[in-house]
């Protein structure tokens, strides 16, 4: 679904929508992990999803965009089935 919605993004103007499964959640050279900050459950996975866009102007055009999709509407409503919407994260970060 994260592939899919990644998709959908790019076809509406995202610069770019990469999607990261853990290769180690562990901190290493004396840091924290993600693990340090939320556990996750045996049946749990982390996704990361990246897309990337111009500016802050950009972002709200593409999801303007997207607002007229069908598909991406069907992927959040059905996302919302499946996963535990209280245990994702989503934040924005700008360039410096």
């Amino acid at each position: 679904m994260a592939n899919k919605t990644g998709d959908i993004l790019l076809s509406h103007g995202t610069l770019e929508h990469t999607v990261y499964l853990p290769n180690e959640l562990t901190g290493e050279q004396g840091s924290m992990g993600i693990l340090n900050l939320f556990e996750l459950e045996e049946d749990e996975d982390l996704i990361l999803g990246q897309s990337v866009y111009k500016d802050e102007d950009h972002y709200y055009e593409v999801m303007k965009k997207t607002g007229s999709n069908d598909m991406i509407h069907y992927l959040n409503d059905h996302i919302k089935d499946i996963v535990e919407m209280n245990k994702v994260i989503t934040s924005k970060f700008k360039l410096v």
